[in-house]
C-alpha cells in the first residue's frame, strides 16, 4: 500500500531545525501552508535572533490595540509594521529583495496573490533600495492565497506579491507585516 506524505510547515520545520528553540517556536504559529517551509527552515537557522524578536513582536497581548506605525525589533533592521484598511479590487504586485514579509492578518480576512517576480513584466516603479520595494502591474495570474488570523503568509525575494485583496467580500483588515532581513545562504 502507498502512502502520500505531506508534510506541513511545522512538520519541515521541526525535522530540519531539531534543537532549535526558535524554529520549535516557529513551528507553533499558524503559518500557511503556501510558505516556503524549507526556504523558512534555513532563514531560521541563519538569523534565529531576528526571528526570535519576530516571534516575541507577534507574542504581545496588545497587539490588537497598539497604534498603527512602525516598530524597530533589532538594530539589524528587523522591524514590525501595524496597520489598518479594507480590502481592495485591484491593486499592484511588490516584491522585495533585503526582507522577508511575514503577513499576520490579526482581524478581518484578504487575499494574497502569490508568483515568481520573473513572471512580470510590466514594471510601475523601480527598485527603490531604501525602501526595498519594486512595484510591478497587476498582470498575469499569481495563486489566491487567503490570509486570516488563522493563516499567517511568509513571503521571501522570490515571492511576488500582491496583499490586500478582497476575496469577493470587502473585510476590514488589522495587519502586522514583520519585516525581517533576507540572509543569502
Amino acid at each position: 500500500m502507498k502512502y502520500n506524505i505531506i508534510m506541513t510547515v511545522s512538520a519541515i520545520l521541526l525535522a530540519s531545525c531539531a534543537g532549535n528553540k526558535v524554529a520549535q517556536r516557529w513551528a507553533e504559529l499558524p503559518i500557511a501552508e503556501q510558505t516556503d517551509a524549507e526556504q523558512l527552515a534555513a532563514q531560521i537557522k541563519a538569523n534565529p535572533e531576528s526571528w526570535q524578536a519576530a516571534a516575541d513582536f507577534l507574542s504581545r497581548e496588545d497587539l490588537a490595540t497598539l497604534a498603527c506605525g512602525r516598530y524597530d525589533l533589532l538594530p539589524d533592521g528587523t522591524y514590525a509594521n501595524v496597520q489598518e484598511y479594507t480590502t481592495k479590487d485591484t491593486s499592484k504586485y511588490e516584491a522585495h529583495k533585503a526582507y522577508i514579509d511575514v503577513q499576520v492578518v490579526l482581524s478581518g480576512h484578504e487575499v494574497i496573490y502569490v508568483t515568481a517576480p520573473e513572471s512580470l513584466h510590466n514594471v510601475l516603479e523601480e527598485y527603490d533600495p531604501a525602501r526595498d520595494i519594486v512595484f510591478y502591474e497587476s498582470e498575469g495570474s499569481g495563486k489566491p492565497v487567503p490570509a486570516n488570523p488563522q493563516s499567517w503568509l511568509v513571503l521571501f525575494p522570490s515571492d511576488a506579491h500582491m496583499p490586500c485583496m478582497t476575496d469577493g467580500v470587502a473585510s476590514d483588515i488589522r495587519k502586522v507585516v514583520i519585516k525581517v532581513p533576507f540572509k543569502e545562504l
